[in-house]
């Protein structure tokens, strides 16, 4: 499982290199569309930071579903 967590991680930065190499414009206007995403909604924001969380642990999946959980009990206002 680690092995695929470090190829999956290496050619996700090999595409956006070479994306970011080929089409600067693109990325700087994906990159502006992404922080604009992210700092208008707070909930959003808080799952994504969560999920960043959660992937760099060996227990993913549990973590996964603990995230989503709370996120969702957030959402409907319950306990």
């Amino acid at each position: 499982m680690d092995r695929i967590r470090v190829y999956v991680a290496s050619a996700l930065f090999i595409l956006l290199t070479a994306i970011k190499l080929l089409c600067p414009a693109q990325m700087d206007m994906l990159r502006r569309e992404a922080l604009r995403l992210t700092a208008s909604d707070r909930d959003y924001r808080a799952v994504v930071t969560a999920l960043g969380r959660g992937l760099s642990d060996r227990e993913l999946g549990e973590k996964l579903i603990a995230v989503w959980r709370e996120y969702a009990q957030e959402k409907t206002g319950e306990s």
